[in-house]
């Protein structure tokens, strides 16, 4: 048994779910351009007269202010894999039928549900919180159940009888058939599906090319379907087209929200984590403008990431109004649980590696660096600055927490609490020193850095916090 879902409105709604309530006031249609007809529209301009396979010229005088779309197959069978990757959660086999329909093979789920309508249940709170319309057929075959979808049947259960019946109110030319084949069977007195049954397939093979043949034997199950499963991708990918071309940053919000919301969805369904996100606006007769978030610990919150872009796209002037925008995801990682001490310290509101994310989108990568020891035993060249973390393991001797520019003469009474530590280094790059170095308390009970030279000169190079 399997299920068909045919989606008729599926741009459309792709559209709606990133534009405003406002922007669907007015009359939207989307035009076929290879015919030059109207494929789907809003109840707004269903409202004024228009209709699914009207003119643009006929639509245009129902309505002075129609706002025209192009038809976009891309579009639509993203639209498409998004109901998939949805219905794969609870539906183990389903089939991609492009450009606006998905079968679910019913057969292997009845084991996990008490029976059809509980199984039918389930799939349609998933459509339910996908906000799309459909029309659904129920058939012995793919080919059998996408006729009875696309002739709006919408019943779940149909004996022997009842599917003859729905059939016989199916004419030839909703099939996939060709126009000279459809022409030769209605010569022959055939005019409605149905009838197609009273002919066995050597029969069709003698008046008929394989095409009738094989058509038929898939139809009502007598010849085996090869379908293609469907199996979710392993990135993520997905553009949100725009209603209006957009000049101003700030009306991307929606578009920007409802790609970030998909990919939580996509990133939490699979416990999987991401370090780059990748944006594309596309801009009109300009080259697109590609922005790229990193982050420092792997994330999946829509809210962290779109702090991070906020703060990119401020420094962000459009050349050109952006016509879409486009969310690519390729670099994933796998999700790994966070475990707390109960009775640890209360931590800040930010990690260290999240205020690092936000410094760098905010000043750019050069803009912020860390701190480097380098291993040279000299103080004023220990330690340098690098776009990378320190991940060296250097021992060190107690260092101050202050280190002075320049050592200042030591000119007050001090006591010695530790030292000396000598240092003699630096004879390969002509600045040599030789210095004992000491820590010391003076009278405010300061813990001071020392040293003293061979001239047996003191000096101040550090204070301790």
């Amino acid at each position: 048994m399997w299920i068909y879902l045919y989606f008729p409105m599926l741009q459309l709604e792709g559209i709606s779910k990133q534009a405003t309530t406002t922007d669907f006031i007015s009359s939207v249609v989307i035009i076929d351009g290879r015919k030059n007809q109207v494929v789907q529209l809003n109840s707004v301009a269903e409202q004024k007269g228009i209709k699914i396979g009207m003119g643009l010229g006929t639509a245009c005088a129902l309505c002075m202010q129609l706002h025209v779309l192009a038809y976009d197959s891309q579009l639509e069978r993203q639209q498409l894999l998004e109901i998939a990757d949805a219905l794969y959660q609870v539906s183990a086999d389903l089939v991609i039928e492009s450009p606006n329909g998905i079968a679910l093979k019913v057969d292997g789920m009845l084991s996990l549900h008490k029976d059809l309508s509980c199984y039918w249940l389930v799939i349609t709170e998933q459509l339910r919180q996908l906000e799309v319309s459909y029309h659904y057929g129920v058939g012995v075959s793919i080919t059998m159940a996408k006729l009875l979808a696309r002739s709006h049947n919408d019943t779940l259960q149909l004996t022997a009888s009842q599917t003859r019946y729905a059939l016989s109110k199916v004419t030839l030319q909703h099939t996939t058939l060709a126009e000279k084949v459809i022409d030769k069977l209605i010569r022959t007195g055939v005019k409605t599906v149905a009838q197609l049954e009273q002919f066995t397939l050597s029969e069709l093979a003698k008046r008929f090319d394989t095409e009738l043949v094989h058509y038929v034997g898939c139809l009502f199950g007598k010849l085996r379907e090869t379908p293609t499963f469907y199996h979710p991708p392993e990135v993520f990918e997905l553009t949100a087209p725009l209603l209006y071309e957009v000049e101003v940053v700030a009306w991307l919000d929606k578009p920007i929200g409802y790609l970030l919301s998909r990919l939580s969805m996509f990133l939490q369904k699979r416990s999987l984590v991401t370090r780059a996100v990748n944006f594309t606006f596309v801009l009109r007769d300009k080259n697109a403008l590609e922005v790229t978030l990193h982050s420092a610990e792997p994330e999946y919150r829509i809210s962290y990431w779109r702090r991070l872009l906020d703060l990119k796209l401020e420094s962000i002037t459009l050349e050109a109004p952006v016509q879409s925008v486009s969310l690519k995801v390729d670099e994933l990682e796998t999700q790994h649980a966070t475990v707390q001490d109960l009775f640890s310290a209360q931590q800040s509101a930010i990690s260290q590696q999240g205020l690092l994310s936000i410094l760098c989108t905010k000043l750019g990568d050069q803009a912020v660096q860390h701190l480097k020891l380098t291993g040279d035993p000299r103080p004023e060249k220990a330690s340098t600055y690098s776009r990378t973390p320190d991940i060296s393991n250097i021992q060190t001797p107690p260092r101050p927490t202050i280190l002075l520019s320049e050592p200042r003469p030591l000119c007050e009474k001090v006591r010695v609490i530790s030292g000396p530590e000598r240092i003699v280094s630096g004879w390969w790059d002509g600045e040599p020193v030789q210095r004992d170095y000491f820590i010391v308390q003076n009278q405010q009970d300061q813990h001071l850095w020392v040293f003293r030279e061979h001239s047996n000169q003191w000096y101040i190079h550090g204070v301790f916090s």
